[in-house]
């Protein structure tokens, strides 16, 4: 009694193929439909008005608070906040590299400990008539510093060391 069909125990190769070709199909049927509710454009980042805080708080702030007159084409302000001791604007290149300035009452050393952990010296670059201090960080970055009587300016960058000096040249205190 010879038979093609296979007994209950001992399924033939030819259902084995045939189970994996359906289970093959409803993977793809669910892929397909997952990738019609997907979707895979670049996250957009929100963008603030930098230049209407800087226009409120400067006349607030006590020390010469540092800003951007505009921003290069292609450059974007995401993060802007003012407090009593301290600024902080953060914006996006247009290659998406970011830019962090950062003011704040204290010490170099406390600055360096709260933005710019496991940084090492890399010396110093006279940047628009003034000398900073210049760190490498991990994973590229580049941390510019200068201490000006207990107000420390810091700015934390992942652009290139050009990029971030071109926009210390364009901060402006009033």
């Amino acid at each position: 009694m010879s038979s093609s069909r296979s007994s209950r125990g001992n399924p033939a190769f030819g259902d084995i193929v045939r189970s994996m070709v359906v289970i093959a199909v409803i993977l793809l049927g669910l892929y397909g439909l997952g990738q019609l509710f997907t979707s895979n454009k670049k996250a957009e980042v929100e963008t603030v008005d930098y230049a209407s805080v800087v226009a409120q708080a400067r006349p607030a702030a006590t020390f010469p608070l540092a800003a951007p007159t505009s921003l290069p084409e292609g450059w974007r302000a995401t993060s802007a906040r003012f407090q009593a001791n301290g600024w902080h604007l953060g914006v996006l290149t247009d290659e998406d590299e970011y830019v962090g300035l950062e003011q704040l009452r204290g010490s170099v050393d406390r600055a360096i400990d709260r933005f710019a952990e496991d940084s090492k010296s890399a010396g110093t670059a006279d940047v628009a008539g003034q000398t900073w201090s210049v760190r490498s960080g991990p994973n590229g970055r580049w941390i510019y510093l200068r201490d000006e009587d207990g107000l420390t300016t810091l700015l934390n960058s992942s652009a290139t060391r050009a990029v971030v000096e071109d926009y210390i040249e364009s901060l402006s205190t009033s």
